[in-house]
């Protein structure tokens, strides 16, 4: 009835009219051939065609997942024979056995195996720009639906493909309006001036173990819930100065918990479609450089340690639909692997140069794809028996080999942050087990309501590797040279960004566990005798509830100073808030919604407290679209802090009004003052313009402006490398003594370090003494001596500063600061020398970035 109410509306919506009889091309449906120069379909027409194509087509059924984050249909196409489609749920079934067989030997594993259907999912269009897999897939679903091939009519016999047509449909949707806006224009090929997901950009492929965006979450339920698939195959653009197409393998390093049969398997698959490709005349295909396996977090990859082959291509690409031609002198290699445009093993025949299509970039994948589902109808039983054996490895080691689990004990410091860590862990497939009683491990006693996850499940890679420490391999650009830069981050361990404690346990756990399915706090009712409660703001869900209380119109307190009364003690700097008849439901409404426990209080503290109210936050968005600034966005949304987006008009023209903070999310010294570089006189022939409206940064009047903002009393936030702008620009009395630093002497390419904390700064109110912050080679500062007082407010410690990734020349940051609060006249300065949001990642350091947010009104 949902899939019908869909389709339905998608019809009243998108009146593309496809007869019972026949199914219409792509091309006889949208007039062009897809691939087209200076022509693209969008999603509104995607779903449209698609939906229809589903309504005729015995073989195709599709569905709507849910809504993309700014609303979209987001379609998942299902694609068999259609003996397969009427027996879905038998083969789901199946799939679901393989996945969880810890009762299964390998007599019934065969026996289902031989029944079964190899699964893949297909996700194309995850970075909007690279548009080129959203136009191939009207086309795959047609000629799938259509084919009389007896070579593709096999694929479909033996092979389920789950097809999602783009991973971002708002950035789709954005992607190809601004293209049919600048196309033919001086601005055709010039950047979108914001990000192509509403919060992530291109970062939406670095969340597949956060879970954080919607898109995500929808695709897990795929992923770890519905469907378990063998195969992920995710297409991909990339620049196009060098190669014109990626397969695996891929280049070192290897992330040790990773199974080698999935390694080798994901070896065997790319050198198959390399090969095929290859006997079709395709040339310039590439394997082993640059694209990694050892980095967890994007849609390719993160499936190796859920025991999951995957498969990443990346195309070159050209400015959206508009061809480009390279002389074969303007051809690269590609870093170390392949360091000259030249034949050599993984590069076997280079392509001559020429022009270059969308439509090459749609032949490319189209043969890739088909090489890979031909793949899979021929090794069918293979993928699934390996899929089940390494499911049931997991399962044997986690009941002979330590570790055999991680311990989450019940009295944390931050209980929100430890259920948020294990409701992400359970969304990727991780079972989930409370102790009934207290237990004691290596002299460590444990209390009844601790958290257990047993290793002895299919899981176990995908639980070592976020939940252990990362050990990145010291490589080397040559021996005694520069490092070698990783493709993505170092350092990921989830319980270290999460500020959650956590033990290995390095032999079996033995009292009764009972299964958590629902992770909750519960939280009593508030009693008529209570006067006040306290909100202690280690409860990092606390935030999202003063906010709230804000919103509805209550007032919100902070006491002065601890309190203690009849043995209960309120911690210095929590929230306070009186209880009354009139707020008494909403409170208790509130408290339950975000699983904060109060400090019940029978007295009245009303001399103890000062009011708060929140700072008029604006927040800077520049046109250079950096992610930092959308994940920043994106934590302000998810615990209910508003805010104004700022542009560069803003500033020069002094419309900062009633403002009285500003965040400055990371963005170079450069890029704020001067943004996109303004339209040149002289323009270089072939070089796209940047609109007139979109040029520019802050430039000389915003930062007067920003200069008058906090002279006059406002603060402002510097995040990362923004911390140059306020030190170069501003003349914040602090030197960032990593720049220009090479990386021979210090490197920390995303690298989890230790931080001080100083208790008597009121940013660091509900935070432990120490913490872990992500760093990645940020700024370090250096204060200098001033006639009034500057704040040292987190310093790195004089040793032992790593705890998970990659870090040379540690002793560069010992004794220095990372978390400043300056004076500016009548405002305030705080600099931010590490990623205190890092991807909406970092829950352990929120509170470092929320504190800044209130003021005290006695203040």
């Amino acid at each position: 009835m949902k899939k019908r109410l869909f389709s339905l509306l998608i019809l009243w919506l998108f009146p593309i009219v496809i007869s019972a009889q026949t199914i219409p091309s792509p091309e006889d449906t949208f007039g062009f051939r897809m691939g087209s120069d200076y022509r693209l379909i969008d999603w509104n027409q995607i779903v449209s065609y698609i939906t229809q194509v589903g309504r005729v087509s015995d073989r195709v059924t599709v569905e709507a997942l849910g809504k993309s984050t700014l609303g979209k249909p987001f379609l998942m196409v299902t694609i068999s024979s259609a003996s397969n489609l009427k027996h879905l749920s038998d083969f789901k079934a199946i799939q679901h056995q393989l996945a969880n067989p810890y009762t299964m030997n390998s007599r019934q594993a065969n026996a289902l195996t031989q029944k079964g259907k190899a699964v893949i999912l297909i996700t194309l269009n995850i970075h909007s720009t690279e548009i080129g897999s959203s136009q191939e897939s009207v086309e795959l679903v047609y000629r799938l639906a259509t084919t009389k091939d007896p070579k593709i009519l096999k694929i479909l016999n033996r092979v389920i493909l789950l097809l999602i047509p783009s991973l971002n449909p708002d950035g789709q949707q954005m992607v190809v309006d601004w293209y049919r806006k600048t196309v033919h224009t001086p601005y055709d090929g010039s950047p979108l001036p914001r990000l192509y997901h509403y919060y992530a950009g291109h970062d939406d492929n670095r969340d597949w173990f956060m879970f954080n965006l919607q898109e995500t979450r929808l695709v897990a339920n795929v992923l770890y819930k519905e469907w378990f698939p063998e195969v992920i195959y995710d297409q991909h653009q990339m620049g196009n100065r060098s190669v014109r197409f990626f397969l695996p393998p891929y280049s070192n390093p290897v992330n040790p918990n990773v199974y080698p049969l999935i390694t080798a398997m994901t070896n065997m698959i790319g050198k198959h479609a390399a090969a095929d490709l290859q006997e079709k005349g395709f040339k310039g295909v590439a394997t082993g450089t640059v694209f990694n396996g050892y980095f967890e977090g994007t849609m390719s990859k993160t499936p190796f340690w859920h025991n999951r082959i995957g498969i990443l291509s990346e195309a070159a690409s050209t400015r959206l639909a508009s061809p480009l031609f390279f002389p074969k002198t303007s051809l690269y290699g590609m870093r170390q692997d392949l360091p000259e445009y030249k034949m050599q093993t993984n590069f076997p025949d280079p392509w001559p140069g020429g022009w270059w299509h969308l439509r090459d970039i749609i032949d490319y994948e189209e043969a890739a794809t088909f090489s890979i589902l031909d793949f899979l109808a021929q090794y069918r039983q293979e993928i699934l028996m390996n899929f089940y054996k390494l499911n049931r490895k997991g399962i044997r080691a986690g009941e002979k080999e330590p570790p055999f689990a991680y311990v989450v004990p019940g009295d944390q410091w931050d209980p929100n942050a430890a259920i948020e860590m294990l409701k992400r862990l359970q969304l990727g497939h991780v079972m989930i087990y409370k102790t009934i009683k207290s237990f004691t491990l290596k002299n460590r006693i444990f209390p009844a309501g601790s958290f257990v996850i047993p290793l002895a499940q299919p899981e176990r890679p995908y639980i070592r590797d976020l939940m252990g420490k990362q050990v990145y391999p010291d490589l080397r650009i040559y021996p005694g040279g520069p490092p070698r830069a990783p493709y993505d981050i170092t350092a990921w361990t989830l319980p270290l960004q999460m500020g959650v404690t956590v033990f290995e346990a390095g032999e079996p756990i033995t009292v009764p566990l009972k299964k958590v399915q629902n992770l909750q706090i519960q939280v009593k009712p508030l009693q008529n005798a209570v006067r006040w409660i306290a909100l202690e703001r280690r409860w990092l869900h606390t935030y999202k509830l003063v906010n709230q209380l804000l919103k509805r119109g209550e007032t919100v307190f902070a006491n002065r100073h601890t309190i203690s009364f009849k043995g209960q003690t309120v911690r210095r700097g929590s929230f306070d808030v009186p209880v009354t008849e009139k707020n008494l439901a909403l409170l208790n409404k509130l408290l339950k919604s975000s699983e904060v426990i109060p400090v019940s209080l029978t007295q009245d503290i009303q001399d103890s407290v000062a009011e708060i109210t929140l700072q008029k936050i604006g927040i800077y968005q520049s046109y250079l679209a950096g992610m930092d600034e959308g994940w920043t966005r994106w934590v302000l949304d998810h615990f209910s802090f508003p805010y104004r987006v700022l542009h560069n008009d803003d500033f020069r023209k002094n419309r900062l009004g009633d403002l009285s903070l500003i965040i400055f999310p990371l963005l170079s010294s450069k890029g704020i003052e001067s943004g996109f570089a303004k339209p040149n006189t002289v323009p270089v022939l072939g070089t796209p313009q940047i609109m007139p409206k979109y040029a520019g940064g802050l430039g000389k009047k915003g930062i007067r402006a920003l200069r008058r903002f906090l002279e006059k009393g406002g603060t402002a936030l510097f995040f990362s490398k923004a911390s140059d702008f306020a030190i170069e620009k501003l003349g914040v009395p602090a030197k960032n003594i990593l720049k220009g630093k090479k990386t021979e002497k210090f490197y920390a390419p995303g690298t989890l370090l230790k931080l001080k904390l100083d208790p008597r700064s009121p940013l660091t109110t509900g935070m432990p003494s120490e913490a872990a912050v992500f760093f990645r080679n940020d700024p370090v500062f250096r204060l200098s001596s001033a006639p009034f007082e500057l704040k040292e407010t987190g310093v790195f410690p004089q040793s032992d500063l790593l705890l998970s990734g990659w870090l040379k020349g540690e002793n560069v940051l010992h004794g220095k600061v990372a978390l400043a609060d300056i004076p500016y006249k009548q405002g305030r300065v705080i600099l931010y020398g590490f990623r205190v949001q890092h991807r909406s990642q970092m829950f352990g350091t929120f509170k470092l970035f929320f504190n800044a947010l209130y003021r005290r009104a006695d203040k």
